[in-house]
Parts: structure tokens; C-alpha cells; sequence
């Protein structure tokens, strides 16, 4: 089969020229050309973003395959031959593999186009940093006319020949928060004339750890974590400001809500107590990735007898292929891709390597997807 030698040339060109969001355009102008060579029509949208159908040769339905872009603000550091050629950046989440995925899936489906339907390949821009590029690429339309919509994503923690999928929420709502203090500074030898706010925004930090712990029910997955504090000029000078960032990860909009209103409370009344004041800036960022349950059964069913399928809890990444299936049924899934015989290093890391035996088996599955669809 030529894509199974073909994706793995496509992941290694990709991997040389990775692109940071809405930058990606030789990127962009490898998909257009590879698309072309296999007898397509790529159209341009939301700036860097390409799409292609692939008509079957009877009337019927039509299903959509994502594929994000983007790579990450990365030194490469993996020691690859066919290493980032582009200095401070870098494939560290395996956007590289899913292009190479959807280009074997197009390969494949234009070389025998005997189904019914339609299926659509888009290949989207800037997935890695909020506000995302789904929502411009929904907005250029690349889900008009579209019946269902399939994603997947390369995980490294899983081996090869897995599939992680699951009903309902697989990935999480993916927020951010600023706190900003504001006390009274003065001279380090006179605290008893000032309101730290170092000492408060240290408080906050310690009483916002109480959310989950104690606010929330025990069946409420949520993660609150404080990233950084800014504060202070120097040694001796009591602070007047102090900034909190950090991020939320929920599961529902409701668990969302009631964090948020937390946030907010424990801020401003543990900042009142030191007579000071808290103000909390809150940043809704990608949304949940909810499945569709009738669209994972029946993937479950046409994966049978390829790969082994796991039900993985919830991970509480974001991904903005949440948005797809706000407008759309579908299902967004895990392939593994866990290297055989080098050591596993987590997705974002300069040293991420995805195992390459993985590609063909991403092509196979999804081409059983958009089957398992277009001849129901």
C-alpha cells in the first residue's frame, strides 16, 4: 500500500518545518502541493488553513477529518535526522503525524473513491494557543454541509496498536486566571506600616488549593493550579502589587461555574482580612471535548479486530476540536504512539517522539471511521 511509505515521508518533511499559529505557510503550501499531486482540489481558508474533498462515486452523506497544524515555541531537542529545521520551534505534540495521518487518508480514499458520499480532509492553523484557529475555520466554512466530524490525536502515553475513546467528556474545559493584589508597600524594617502583598497573594495561593479539595464533591474532577507569582523590586521593599496566574481544567459547566465564583471569593476576602484588595481577571479558554455517544459506538464497532480499544479517563488537556462537535456529531479519539525502544517524554517536552508504526494504523482507522459512516 504506497501510503504506508508515503505518510511516513510526509511526517518527516512536516517534522522539518514546523510553524507557530496562523504562521504556518510553508506549511500550508506543502498540504496544497501534496493534495494536488493526488488529483484534489485544495481550497485556502481561515489564512493558513486547507481543505479537500473527496467525492465517492454514488450520492450519500458527508464526513469531515480534522488535522491541526501548528507546532509549539520550542528548541527541537530529540537528536532526530530529520529534526526542526526552524530555530525556536518545534512538533512537540505530534501535529506533524496527524497531517501525515490525514494526507495517507486522502491518498487512500482518492486512489478507490467506491463509496457513497463525501469525504472532507481540512488541515487547521493554530490549535496550540487560545482563542485556537476551529472557531475562524468554522466561521470559513468547513463544516457547511457536513454530516459528522472525526478527530484524532497521537498520545504518546499509550503503545502502539491502542485506541483511547470514550462517551461524553474526554477532554477538559481549559481556562486561565489573573489575580491581581493590591496592598500598601513600605520599608522591609517597618511590615507593621504595610500591607504585603506578597504575604497576601502567598495566602491566596495556599487558600486556593481548598477548592477541590473541600468546596467541590468528591465525583467532580477538576484541577486548580497557580503558575506564577510576580512580585516585588528588591530585597528590602515591602511590595504594594502582587499578580496570581494560573489555570482551571473542568469537566462540566456547572463544576466551571462554581470554581469560578471560588476563585473570586477566596481572592477578595482573603486579600479583605489584610485590609487589601484582590481583583480576579477569569479567561474561559477551549471548552470540553464532549463525544457523541451514538458516533463512539459505532467507531468501536468498525475498529474491531484492528486495534485494542480503551475507555481512558478524562484528560484534563484542552483541545479545540471542542468546538467541531458543538456544531456537529462526531468523536475525538487517542492513537497510540508510545516510542518501542526510546524513553516516553510527555507531549509540549523538546524531547516528545512519537512511534512512526502508528502513522499507517492512524490512517486505517480512520478510513474504517468514515466507513463505518458513509455506508450505514
Amino acid at each position: 500500500m504506497p501510503w504506508d511509505t508515503d505518510i511516513i515521508t510526509y511526517r518527516r518533511d512536516l517534522h522539518k518545518i514546523p510553524e507557530l499559529g496562523f504562521q504556518e505557510r510553508q506549511t500550508h503550501d506543502y498540504l496544497v502541493r501534496t493534495l494536488k499531486q493526488m488529483g484534489l482540489d485544495p481550497v485556502e481558508l481561515a489564512g493558513t488553513g486547507v481543505m479537500a474533498d473527496i467525492a465517492g462515486t454514488r450520492p450519500g452523506k458527508t464526513i469531515a477529518v480534522r488535522a491541526d497544524i501548528d507546532g509549539l515555541p520550542l528548541d527541537e531537542e530529540t537528536g532526530l535526522e530529520f529534526s526542526s529545521e526552524h530555530p525556536g520551534v518545534m512538533h512537540a505534540c505530534g501535529h506533524d503525524g496527524h497531517m501525515a495521518i490525514a494526507l495517507g487518508l486522502a491518498q487512500r480514499l482518492s486512489a478507490s473513491r467506491d463509496f457513497p458520499g463525501t469525504v472532507r480532509v481540512f488541515f487547521q492553523p493554530a490549535e496550540e494557543k487560545p482563542p485556537g484557529g476551529a472557531p475562524a475555520m468554522i466561521a470559513a466554512g468547513c463544516l457547511d454541509g457536513v454530516d459528522e466530524v472525526l478527530g484524532l490525536h497521537v498520545w504518546a502515553n499509550d503503545p502502539v496498536g491502542t485506541v483511547g475513546i470514550r462517551p461524553g467528556a474526554l477532554m477538559a474545559n481549559a481556562d486561565e486566571f489573573t489575580i491581581r493584589v493590591t496592598g500598601k508597600g513600605g520599608h522591609g524594617s517597618e511590615p507593621a506600616d504595610t500591607k504585603d502583598a506578597v504575604l497576601i497573594a502567598s495566602q491566596i495561593v495556599v487558600n486556593l488549593q481548598t477548592i477541590v479539595s473541600r468546596r467541590l464533591n468528591a465525583f467532580d474532577a477538576a484541577v486548580v493550579s497557580c503558575g506564577t507569582i510576580r512580585s516585588g523590586v528588591t530585597f528590602n521593599i515591602i511590595a504594594e502589587t502582587a499578580e496570581i496566574t494560573g489555570t482551571v481544567r473542568t469537566l462540566s459547566a456547572a463544576v466551571q461555574q462554581k470554581i469560578v465564583r471560588e476563585i473570586g471569593h477566596i481572592a477578595e476576602t482573603t486579600a479583605a482580612m489584610y485590609d487589601a484588595r484582590a481583583v480576579l481577571e477569569y479567561v474561559y479558554g477551549y471548552p470540553a471535548v464532549i463525544n457523541h455517544a451514538a458516533s463512539v459506538a459505532r467507531l468501536e464497532q468498525a475498529f474491531q479486530g484492528v486495534v485494542e480499544i480503551v475507555h481512558p479517563d478524562p484528560a484534563m488537556g484542552g483541545e479545540d476540536f471542542a468546538y467541531y462537535l458543538q456544531e456537529r456529531p462526531g468523536a475525538f479519539f487517542f492513537l497510540g504512539c508510545q516510542p518501542d525502544d526510546a524513553e516516553t517524554f510527555p507531549h509540549h517536552s523538546p524531547h516528545f517522539l512519537l512511534n512512526e508504526k502508528a502513522l499507517p494504523l492512524g490512517v486505517e482507522v480512520l478510513y474504517r471511521g468514515v466507513m463505518s459512516f458513509l455506508t450505514a
